[in-house]
């Protein structure tokens, strides 16, 4: 588990298998005998605090879904901060809470939110996780039970059971235990093993709490660790911001919420790391009462030193296939002006695609194919930005270096429209060894001006 963000799928999951937990199967019983992978069906009605973070435009719940939360009063849903950092706080358009359902199908209620509040210390997995929501109108939905203080002793312990659940990433049913049969490069990607799809119905699997050390050896107390070492139950993409509960004589407590880890399909220790709630109760109690300034985390510009989201190739000169395509989820919350007057649109923060170009003497095209109005915004081996709007012709992008630079470009797919409005729609990256293809021809925005 990794940073998990929403804006890679739009999606993601519990790879949970289940644990027979002793407490918590009085009131819920998990998966008994074999540790399944991709963890037991549970029910609303035994968790009616759990909800989804949606996104509003998507197709459906299913498509929409992105993280988790949980309801601890009747207009306030607590979740990670890397969920919902790069929102404006004041007008999260586009955000809404889905609740009372177990199933991404329908049946439940969605919630408009307010504002947002982000812990003003976040700095990523494990580091200050934490925000509230501050939703419309009241939920009426019974909310979970924090840990504090006086109750940390009790439920906190090493070696204590405690229990996810979500809708984040599962893998098919054929992968019966463990990750499965999958490749050594599934292993190693940052990218979920091909059928991994988020879960319809809410998932639930126990796991015992372990030292902070083996998640992190610089842990503060700030964080729980949890889980496995082997990939037998884990949360997932997709899972953020759900709860992580513990039981006591009356019930659950939530001790903690999902902030991140190694990713749950690849090699490695499967530990998950948890933002411990009780050490953040003060933070949660003057946030509620209107005692915390709001902060607003957003980045101003794209980063191209951080990892592009789907991937990279290296490509030389007469490269084949030619041209070499690539599947992306386009925009982002960034203006793409804030790197030049002359850059139409929305792009992420992080680059969709990175291309190391070795070649010589031949053209080097670039173009987005898309149902929707893309732009299209790259990062040159020069260090500049280059960017287009409709050079391909029919609301599609290109860009073309007759004499290509050799080394890197850190390439960025944007919508013209804002993310509130279009979500993430599926677009083509094209990329030509004798420059762009399709409408554009070879006269798109000439990269060489």
């Amino acid at each position: 588990m990794t940073h998990w963000k929403s804006l890679a799928l739009g999606a993601a999951f519990v790879t949970a298998a289940a644990f027979a937990a002793p407490g918590a199967a009085q009131a819920q019983d998990f998966c008994s005998g074999d540790r399944v992978m991709g963890g037991c069906p549970v029910s609303i009605g035994d968790f009616p605090w759990m909800v989804s973070l949606n996104q509003a435009n998507a197709r459906n719940r299913f498509d929409g879904h992105f993280c988790g939360g949980s309801v601890i009063a009747d207009r306030w849903v607590l979740t990670a901060a890397h969920c919902v950092d790069s929102l404006n706080p004041n007008n999260p358009a586009g955000l809404e809470i889905y609740a009372s359902s177990s199933s991404l199908q329908g049946g439940g209620t969605a919630f408009d939110v307010d504002r947002v509040y982000v812990h003003a210390g976040y700095q990523g997995v494990g580091r200050n996780d934490i925000a509230l929501l501050e939703i419309s109108r009241p939920m009426g939905i019974e909310p979970v039970r924090l840990s504090d203080a006086s109750l940390a002793g009790l439920v906190e312990q090493i070696g204590g059971q405690t229990v996810i659940i979500g809708w984040g990433l599962t893998p098919p049913p054929h992968i019966a235990r463990g990750r499965g049969p999958l490749t050594q490069a599934e292993r190693a990607s940052t990218q979920p093993p091909n059928l991994w799809d988020t879960s319809q119905v809410l998932l639930g699997a126990a796991v015992p709490i372990v030292a902070n050390q083996l998640c992190n050896p610089s842990a503060d107390n700030g964080v729980i660790c949890a889980g496995f070492q082997e990939a037998i139950a884990d949360a997932c993409r997709g899972d953020s911001g759900g709860p992580l509960m513990a039981r006591d004589g009356e019930g659950y407590v939530q001790v903690g919420l999902v902030s991140g880890g190694n990713y749950c399909h690849q090699d490695g220790d499967h530990y998950g790391t948890y933002t411990r709630v009780s050490a953040f109760s003060d933070w949660i109690a003057a946030t509620m009462a209107g005692e915390t300034p709001q902060v607003d985390l957003r980045p101003s510009e794209p980063d191209f030193n951080l990892p592009p989201t789907f991937g990279m190739v290296q490509l030389t000169a007469g490269f084949q296939p030619d041209p070499y395509r690539q599947h992306i989820l386009a925009g982002g919350n960034l203006e793409a002006s804030s790197v030049g007057q002359g850059c139409a649109g929305y792009v992420a923060e992080a680059p969709d695609f990175q291309v190391v170009y070795n070649g010589s003497g031949a053209p080097l095209g670039f173009e987005v194919t898309s149902q929707q109005d893309t732009t299209l915004l790259i990062n040159a081996p020069d260090g500049r930005w280059y960017c287009d709007d409709d050079g391909a012709g029919n609301m599609q992008p290109s860009l073309v270096w007759g004499t290509p630079l050799q080394g890197r470009y850190d390439i960025y797919i944007g919508t013209y429209a804002p993310h509130s409005q279009v979500g993430y729609p599926e677009a083509q990256l094209i990329i030509s060894g004798g420059g762009a293809q399709g409408g554009g021809g070879g006269g798109g925005g000439d990269a060489n001006k």
